[in-house]
């Protein structure tokens, strides 16, 4: 193999499809059962997304240059009516205008739309449940350290190496002694990955009844358990749902998971009121235990949007043989759709010079 990427979130895997575009077949090596990354849908089909959900047409020109090439189209975050104010857990939140939500965006089909999309274009290029253990640069190759579900631990080479993993996660597969490569891990090691101590939920209705009330499905609360709510309906209003991040922490979330999903329906009954019906079913993803996703000390981190790295998280190391790939190492909206997307053109484009150079 000449190029291995570690990682089949969006970023590694719009890599793929960038290399695959100008001849090169890239491995991608995925560690779990299914590629994605963070990007996940909460019902299969439909619109509903378990991890990133925006995106900003007005500003993201990245992602509009993706969504065009690959035939995807945009919605409009449904922010008609009034939103709520949720300050009191003993009474029911205030109807108050909020700041209008004009120009955000969802993809038709969910988020997820976009790894499908680019893992149908790499059929034979992403192998799941391979999870890299340890890699090494010697005599101009990296060497894999590689387990497998079904073939135990496994040796891979390759000339060209991306790292689409999570920062820290990422980092601590390098085994390295060049300076300025220790440095960079050193930097990645300390780069908290976006969503990782959050835990998304999507609480699923028959009917958008909040609309029928007038209501945005928006809530800002300052006593939880969810911080704030949004509608995430389709685009018709079916299948009718709302998402919310907790601001609960992590470790509560944990040990006390039936009671979150029971505060989790007492706040969505008291915010929209008695006659609000009983959510038909909550799908909570937990990101602050998904191992391949989050450490402890992500686990633990700010939950504070991504910023940009130094340079030397986009520099090319070991004789232009690596790169750092994953969206929190972009110059552009790190964490973000538009971070993984941009990041990938940079690093397809990049790679394709050194093998010129």
């Amino acid at each position: 193999m000449n190029v291995i990427i570690i990682g089949a979130g969006l970023a590694g895997l719009a890599t793929a499809y960038r290399l695959k575009q100008q001849g090169i077949d890239a491995q991608v090596f995925e560690a779990n059962s299914q590629p994605g990354g963070r990007i996940q849908p909460a019902i299969a089909n439909s619109h509903q997304d378990l991890g990133p959900t925006w995106v900003w047409p007005y500003a993201q020109p990245v992602v509009i240059q993706w969504l065009n090439e690959l035939n995807l189209k945009t919605f409009d975050q449904y922010d008609d009516g009034i939103a709520l104010i949720d300050r009191d857990a003993n009474m029911q939140a205030q109807q108050q205008d909020l700041p209008s939500q004009y120009g955000i965006a969802r993809i038709e089909g969910g988020t997820h739309a976009l790894i499908a999309k680019l893992s149908s274009c790499l059929t034979h290029s992403v192998k799941l449940e391979h999870i890299v253990k340890r890699c090494v640069y010697v005599n101009k190759q990296w060497q894999l350290t590689v387990s497998t579900a079904n073939n135990g631990t496994m040796q891979f080479t390759c000339e060209k190496l991306i790292v689409s993993a999570p920062p820290r996660l990422g980092a601590a597969i390098i085994d390295t002694t060049e300076d300025s490569l220790t440095t960079a891990l050193t930097t990645l090691s300390r780069a908290e990955t976006w969503m990782a101590p959050h835990a998304k939920v999507v609480a699923v209705y028959t009917t958008a009844f909040w609309r029928e009330m007038g209501l945005s499905g928006r809530v800002a609360s300052h006593v939880g358990p969810l911080v704030e709510v949004h509608d995430h309906s389709g685009p018709d209003g079916t299948p009718a749902a709302l998402f919310g991040f907790a601001g609960v922490p992590a470790h509560l979330r944990l040990e006390a998971k039936e009671q979150f999903v029971q505060a989790i329906k007492q706040q969505l009954k008291r915010c929209f009121g008695e006659s609000a019906p009983e959510p038909i079913d909550i799908i909570i993803k937990d990101w602050a235990y998904e191992q391949f996703t989050t450490t402890d000390a992500d686990r633990n981190g700010s939950g504070a949007h991504p910023p940009v790295l130094p340079s030397l998280a986009r520099d090319a190391y070991c004789d232009e043989s690596l790169w750092f790939g994953v969206s929190e190492t972009s110059q552009r909206s790190p964490g973000l759709i538009e971070g993984a997307l941009a990041r990938a053109d940079e690093v397809a484009a990049d790679m394709i010079a050194s093998m010129h150079n």
